[in-house]
């Protein structure tokens, strides 16, 4: 069993390199739904019921490169939510649009970080009409494209390779393979409202390894993760926590059929929610735990990735 003191001690087992490249987007949308993904693993997706965009926002990209060279940026869009009618539009509108800029950096000697360096930027496609330029999927239910880049990454990450790829159009099949993932999502959820932190690390122990070594993480970084990221019902900070049953889900599938997951139906978030109060806060806050299951080759059990 690998617990909480086996995560911090980490640091130990990742390895360290002279130029270790950060990459990252940066995300520009207008009037749209959209999931964007690296490597066919998500990156973000936005279908709520709003006009929220995105205005330049950072998103790194380290945890989906496993290895150098090509890197496949995947756009889908759907309709955006319309206010006036306080529901989704039936298209694309002329303003749809998406930007994604990629940059990478490295960490010099001094531990600082060096200029960005722009390593390709999109767009999605327009077209002029009457002087005016307006996307060129205007009108339509569904927008997709793609592009790639190249990057340089000192580490290489095996994990995918050696899974076995779960997706399959047999009915009887997937509906075991949802049973499984099912019963994974609720012994999961169980650690989190009776188990202890340490069973949670037992099962997180190598996704936090794999992380740790793609982001290049420091031993106060790795710490910091554990103790932040994971909220926990027994964390000192917290005086309420709770998860919902998982219930009214999709099961959707990721790196190419090799990782599924269980989706909520009404905002494709994660089926494994529920929400925290922090002592120093008055209102709950409300969390979507990412849970991404794979299953390596030879083995008849789901872990997490």
């Amino acid at each position: 069993m690998k617990n909480s003191p086996d995560i911090y001690s980490l640091s130990r087992e990742i390895s360290r390199f002279e130029k270790e490249y950060h990459y990252g987007a940066y995300i520009y949308t207008n009037n749209s739904s959209f999931e964007i993904l690296i490597n066919d693993l998500p990156v973000v997706n936005h279908f709520n019921p709003s006009n929220e965009t995105l205005k330049g926002s950072y998103y790194p990209l380290n945890w989906h490169i496993s290895k150098n060279g090509i890197q496949n940026i995947t756009i889908k869009m759907y309709p955006g939510f319309n206010q006036d009618t306080n529901a989704f539009n039936q298209t694309l509108e002329n303003n749809s649009g998406i930007k994604i800029k990629i940059v990478k950096s490295f960490l010099d000697s001094n531990n600082t970080m060096p200029d960005e360096e722009e390593v390709t930027t999109y767009t999605t496609p327009q077209k002029k009409i009457n002087e005016t330029l307006i996307s060129v999927f205007s009108g339509r239910t569904f927008y997709e494209d793609n592009f790639t880049f190249i990057s340089e990454v000192p580490y290489e990450i095996q994990t995918l390779e050696k899974s076995e790829v779960l997706f399959t159009t047999d009915a009887e099949k997937l509906n075991q393979l949802q049973k499984e993932v099912v019963i994974k999502y609720n012994e999961i959820r169980e650690i989190y409202m009776s188990g202890t932190k340490d069973e949670l690390a037992h099962i997180n122990y190598d996704k936090e390894k794999r992380v740790a070594q793609q982001l290049y993480l420091s031993s106060a970084e790795i710490k910091d993760r554990w103790e932040n990221d994971y909220q926990f019902r027994t964390d000192q900070n917290l005086d309420f926590f709770d998860l919902k049953p998982i219930e009214k889900f999709n099961i959707k599938f990721y790196a190419n059929g090799k990782i599924v997951c269980l989706q909520k139906i009404n905002n494709k978030k994660s089926a494994l929610w529920g929400g925290f109060k922090r002592k120093d806060k008055k209102e709950v806050t409300t969390t979507y735990i990412s849970l991404y299951l794979y299953r390596p080759k030879g083995s008849n059990e789901l872990f997490v990735y």
